[in-house]
């Protein structure tokens, strides 16, 4: 807990030490690719598109790949509809952000504790949390909003409302981790996956 914290304070240092580590317009892109055939189409499309909303409000664009033809330097994301209880118990998804690639959602965990409807606005903030870690690349919440590690009635209402946000801190760590990812290298320092629970 303690290297987690001490890891955001010297990144943040560093971003606010630094302004050339933002990324111009062009950098800021992340490819991604979302296993099909899990997931109602038109569910999935919903939760997509709610994730590129998002993430567009800070100026960054998500590009969507067809999984068959999945770029390596993309995240990707596979869905689980039958999750063994005992794999992170209260969890939604998990992602490997020192990996740096992997995302697993638990689908069948999200229908389950959300209504109907409200499921596919669920699962794209559950997308834009585990992509948040990858892109991030470190293990750690925020106290408030979207990367918030247990989102409570209050935020599931903003979900509803398109309202839950990044905390500052969040936005600063996404544009520094889209800067390393633009270096090739990155993929290759991180070989060595360690699992994060999202919630």
């Amino acid at each position: 807990m303690k290297t987690a914290a001490i890891t955001m304070m010297m990144l943040l240092a560093n971003a606010a030490a630094r302004p050339q580590a933002i990324p111009n317009l062009d950098e800021r892109k992340v490819a991604v690719c979302l296993e099909r055939g899990a997931i109602d189409p038109g569910k999935a499309w919903v939760a997509r598109t709610i994730a590129s909303e998002i993430f567009a409000k800070i100026g960054v664009t998500v590009v969507w790949n067809d999984p068959h033809d999945c770029p390596a330097t993309a995240i990707f994301i596979s869905i689980s509809q039958k999750t063994p209880a005992t794999l992170k118990p209260g969890a939604l998804a998990y992602a490997l952000p020192y990996e740096g690639v992997h995302i697993r959602v638990f689908y069948d965990r999200i229908a389950q504790s959300s209504p109907l409807d409200n499921v596919p606005v669920v699962l794209g903030y559950v997308l834009v949390h585990e992509m948040t870690h990858i892109l991030e690349g470190i293990s750690r919440h925020s106290e408030s909003g979207v990367m918030k590690a247990h989102w409570d009635k209050t935020d599931f209402f903003a979900m509803r409302r398109n309202s839950l946000r990044f905390a500052e801190e969040d936005i600063r760590l996404i544009f520094v981790g889209l800067e390393g990812r633009s270096h090739a290298s990155i993929l290759a320092l991180n070989r060595k996956p360690v699992a994060v629970a999202a919630r």
